[in-house]
């Protein structure tokens, strides 16, 4: 026992007789630039939040913008008709698809597919023209129109004249509730869209997987 303890201080004063007092001060430098460093870092990565929320709230802005510039209809109205001349639209580079299952008025979509597409509002504004609808002088929801054959729209069912009235549950008068139902459904796994088609009720079932 007396030997071993002799070693173990031996072997400190050894590690302490050796300390470099050059090296102590290049591995305190390295300490100062490291936590410069992770500062920055830090504050980049904010700077990143901070970007992407404004991001966000510019494509909000531009899909309000495309629908603000429709004029409300009356509920039995219709926009006018596009030129009978013109091509069908291609879909834009870039869009997102959807590859539903649909039956009985319900299609289970894949959730990599649906959130891929609710990411990028400007996507969404291209694949369907909204126009606000008012009853008796009040906003009562937004008919679609423009839905292009073989679109995401389309494909879970969705028709041009379509009188959209409820989104989760939630009634969708105007502009601000509609974008607020639209931000809570990416936190569901199923919601359904419910107005009229041709004077009489549909609903769409939407199930993520």
């Amino acid at each position: 026992m007396p030997g071993r303890r002799i070693e173990a201080w031996m072997l400190l004063g050894l590690l302490l007789g050796g300390c470099d007092p050059a090296k102590e001060r290049e591995l305190a430098a390295m300490r100062e630039v490291l936590a410069a460093t992770a500062a920055l870092v830090k504050e980049q990565g904010q700077r990143i939040e901070s970007l992407t929320a404004e991001l966000a709230k510019a494509r909000a802005d531009r899909v309000l913008c495309e629908v603000s510039r429709s004029p409300p209809l009356e509920a039995g109205g219709a926009p006018p008709a596009p030129p009978t001349d013109a091509a069908p639209e291609a879909a834009p580079a870039g869009e997102a698809t959807l590859t539903p299952t649909c039956a009985d008025g319900t299609c289970v979509v894949k959730r990599s597919e649906i959130d891929a597409l609710m990411a990028a509002p400007e996507h969404m504004a291209r694949l369907v023209r909204l126009m606000p609808v008012t009853e008796d002088g009040k906003a009562v929801g937004f008919k679609l129109f423009a839905i292009r054959s073989q679109s995401p729209l389309a494909l879970l069912g969705f028709k041009n004249g379509d009188l959209v009235r409820t989104v989760a549950g939630q009634e969708v008068g105007d502009m601000e509730a509609l974008l607020r139902a639209y931000s809570q459904l990416r936190t569901l796994d199923r919601w359904t869209v419910a107005g009229t088609r041709k004077a009489s009720p549909f609903e769409v079932t939407i199930v993520v997987q």
